[in-house]
């Protein structure tokens, strides 16, 4: 009966959280994120900001009767492109709750595998350009596409550059742009953006 209930819990929960991953499965071993562009994670998006993590910590959400361990970060938002945000002490700032990812112990050759591993994580004073989805009614939200919608930003002021979770495969795919792989330049991401969003 706890197994049952735990597994209902389980389907409560992707369900709220909605586009976490998009996972498409024909077997256990073969679980994938699907991969999106970056005209369709703009889309997908309820927000979309650079931002500096200025903190992070534990947190916990009740969905369906289960309480669930997360992680909140708390980001400055340098650059919004699309979506609001709280406003403390005249700083913008976004707030992100995600599902705590679960410690996967391997017995024997077989690893548990959690549908929440692949959330990124975010460090505290990194710069990052998030595509975040829009927060659940429990309040968890995540990247777009996972690590595909989190792109860390660094380099000297003014020649920046952007990688994402999947260093930037099929970024720009089927958008008439030349492909990528590796970091680009953040200049050129922020104006794609700015153009697709309307911004």
């Amino acid at each position: 009966m706890k197994r049952v209930l735990r597994f209902c819990s389980t389907l409560i929960v992707i369900g709220a959280l909605g586009s976490l991953a998009e996972r498409v499965s024909a077997s256990p071993e073969s679980m994938a994120v699907r991969q999106m562009n970056l005209q369709q994670m703009c889309s997908a998006a309820g927000r979309i900001f650079r931002g500096t993590v200025l903190g992070v910590k534990d947190g916990a959400v009740t969905v369906g009767g289960a309480q669930l361990s997360t992680i909140v970060y708390s980001l400055r938002v340098d650059e919004a492109f699309k979506g609001s945000f709280e406003i403390y002490k005249d700083e913008r700032i976004a707030t992100i709750q995600m599902i705590r990812p679960s410690k996967t112990p391997q017995i024997g050759p077989v690893r548990r595998l959690s549908a929440f591993d692949d959330l990124p994580r975010f460090e505290q004073g990194h710069d990052y350009l998030i595509l975040a989805t829009t927060p659940s009614a429990a309040g968890l939200s995540t990247t777009v596409g996972l690590g595909q919608g989190a792109f860390k930003v660094g380099g000297k002021v003014g020649q920046e550059i952007a990688v994402n979770g999947n260093n930037n495969i099929g970024l720009y795919a089927g958008m008439n742009l030349a492909p990528v792989r590796g970091p680009v330049a953040y200049s050129a991401l922020r104006s794609q953006i700015r153009n697709i969003v309307g911004r």
